[in-house]
């Protein structure tokens, strides 16, 4: 039993001096307009205009980060197009991503993104959506970190 101990103790030591000098913070940051940190949402047919949209955006509240990870879940598999924007004070917007990506029923998909030198942006806006996956359903969250 001693040994196990005694080994424990050094792994211990060892985890931590690979640990980063300062660590970073980091928190969920709330959907705009809606309850939580977290959205689920079944995509919807394409809209065109101001009468028929889609549900594709959902945007998070992101004051004082300097970077950002977008969690998606999706609860069906299917060629979705995904977006992250950091939307900026000044009407601004950064493109973090834009791309089609296959996923899988269930398979988490992370995108990482950090805000300009000069300011922070104060929201996150996470499209998911696409043709293809009209009626899927997933899960998104995003978190800001200091």
């Amino acid at each position: 039993m001693l040994s196990w101990i005694g080994r424990t103790a050094v792994v211990g030591a060892i985890v931590f001096a690979a640990l980063p000098v300062s660590a970073q913070t980091c928190s969920g940051l709330k959907v705009v307009g809606g309850p939580g940190y977290q959205v689920q949402k079944k995509v919807s047919v394409p809209g065109a205009g101001p009468i028929a949209r889609h549900n594709w955006n959902t945007d998070f509240s992101a004051s004082g980060y300097s970077s950002y990870v977008a969690t998606i879940t999706p609860l069906n598999e299917g060629l979705y197009s995904i977006q992250m924007n950091l939307k900026y004070q000044n009407d601004s917007v950064d493109k973090v991503f834009n791309e089609k990506i296959q996923l899988r029923k269930g398979q988490t998909f992370k995108i990482r993104g950090s805000s300009r030198v000069s300011g922070s942006p104060y929201q996150v806006n996470l499209s998911v959506g696409g043709v293809e996956v009209v009626g899927n359903t997933y899960r998104a969250s995003v978190t800001g970190c200091r």
